[in-house]
């Protein structure tokens, strides 16, 4: 138990990472001659998955940095969309495709190995409050 609240942003980010694909992938399919609900009620669907996926992406970083965050979120979200869409749609992975989707991926984690735990570095530059009335010099 304490394994999940230790981790439970990650949980979060990793469910809005679902959300966010299934809601995109049905995006897709929802518009094809196939599905079954019609096209209306499958943007509905896919409304109510992306909207779930940002409440999700909003509880992840309330205990993760935003951009570690949004880094994974549209990272691996742009990659497993892609994937599906090779599988599942019909489309294409050419060799330029691939090697984005693996900069994507690599850039991911060096923003999540860059970024440390919210303590600030002793040798790290910080940003100062701008000067109020009451603190100018005269």
């Amino acid at each position: 138990m304490l394994f999940l609240v230790r981790h439970k942003h990650w949980f979060f980010l990793f469910g809005a990472i679902i959300l966010e694909v299934l809601g995109t992938s049905i995006m897709k399919l929802s518009q094809s001659e196939d599905w079954i609900l019609g096209s209306q009620s499958g943007l509905g669907v896919m409304f109510v998955f992306i909207a779930l996926s940002y409440y999700l992406l909003a509880l992840s970083v309330t205990g993760l940095p935003v951009g570690v965050a949004f880094a994974f979120w549209e990272g691996l979200g742009l990659t497993l969309i892609t994937i599906i869409s090779v599988l599942a749609l019909g489309e294409t992975m050419n060799l330029p495709r691939f090697l984005a989707l693996l900069s994507v991926l690599f850039g991911a984690m060096l923003i999540h190995h860059g970024t440390g735990d919210g303590a600030p570095d002793k040798g790290a530059v910080t940003v100062r409050e701008p000067l109020t009335n009451s603190r100018r010099i005269a």
